[in-house]
């Protein structure tokens, strides 16, 4: 009789042993996927922000231009002067952020920005809940909510 109680305990340590094991694994697996389910994809690229796969390759001077005096590099064009008001920020949320045409969630949209683009604050209106701006790459102009850009300047 001794025996038989022996190895019913052994029978039932080994069962409780093998499903904790199993639970543990099962964690440890879940653990793996959601961290990396956490991590944003890479953004796609369309159009016009492929990156070209060739490169202009300088050519060797010629004895002509390097008889030639230099002319003097181009002065780069001035930015344009800010309204009175305004100021230059960036995007701080890292999903982006939507633009609408009016300040609140009710009001279309027309657009977004993404993370880390630069933008020009227009209008801040009282109530410092949404933010009219500029996008500086496309001059494309519309409603944000606030606190979701940094000012630069």
């Amino acid at each position: 009789m001794k025996g038989f109680f022996i190895g019913l305990s052994k029978l039932i340590l080994g069962v409780a042993i093998a499903l904790i094991l199993l639970s543990m694994a099962g964690v440890a697996t879940a653990r793996y996927f959601m961290g990396r389910l956490s991590v944003l994809p890479p953004k796609p690229l369309y159009g016009d922000e492929m990156p070209t796969a060739t490169e202009a390759v300088p050519a060797a001077p010629t004895p002509e231009a390097a008889a030639a005096p230099e002319a003097a590099p181009e002065a780069a064009p001035p930015e344009p002067a800010l309204e009175p008001g305004a100021y230059k920020a960036v995007v701080v949320q890292p999903i982006g952020l939507v633009m609408r045409e009016g300040p609140g969630v009710e009001f279309p949209q027309v657009g977004g920005v993404d993370v880390n683009e630069a933008v020009v604050v227009l209008e801040e209106p009282a109530d410092q809940d949404w933010v009219k701006v500029r996008v500086v790459s496309n001059g494309q102009e519309g409603w944000v909510k606030a606190g979701n850009t940094r000012r630069t300047e």
